[in-house]
């Protein structure tokens, strides 16, 4: 685990972006979420991913919390719209309640310092990770894991969430 990424560390501002989502419509930017509260911002894998799959179940167990600290969660994932697994397909299946932002150029991820080029269970994703977002852009928390199955414990992103409200 560490508390920084490439490019950010805690304390700093988290970059902007816009993405579209699999299971929303139109276009969703950090500006935009930090209008309603602090944003958890979830970097998966993809769809495809049997940990990243469960990691969102484990986050839908906890949705009145979250709401609660008036916390926003959004899921990023470097995986492509109309690539082999069809996220959108996958989540018509498979509802989660937050948004699932495709990050198909990979440019998010890059930004936040979590791009994975290639490893020995990776080829051009996203390290998965956790980060906390003020409503001031200022990153509160970050959990970066050293492979597909770390992440963040949900009882930490939670204590700096309402830490927030």
């Amino acid at each position: 685990m560490l508390d920084r990424t490439e490019t950010l560390v805690v304390g700093a501002r988290a970059p902007e972006f816009s993405l579209e989502a699999a299971n929303r419509d139109g276009i969703l930017t950090l500006s935009g979420f930090l209008k309603r509260g602090s944003l958890i911002l979830e970097f998966l894998r993809g769809t495809w991913c049997p940990n990243c799959v469960q990691r969102m179940a484990r986050v839908e167990l906890i949705k009145k919390e979250i709401e609660q600290s008036r916390a926003e969660l959004a899921y990023v994932a470097a995986e492509k719209r109309d690539g082999v697994f069809k996220p959108a397909k996958f989540l018509e299946k498979n509802p989660v309640s937050f948004p699932f932002m495709l990050d198909e150029d990979r440019s998010v991820t890059k930004s936040y310092g979590l791009y994975h080029r290639f490893g020995m269970d990776a080829l051009n994703i996203a390290h998965p990770a956790t980060l906390v977002i003020d409503s001031e852009r200022n990153v509160r928390f970050i959990y970066r894991g050293d492979n597909q199955s770390d992440r963040a414990p949900l009882e930490q992103v939670m204590s700096t969430v309402k830490k927030l409200s």
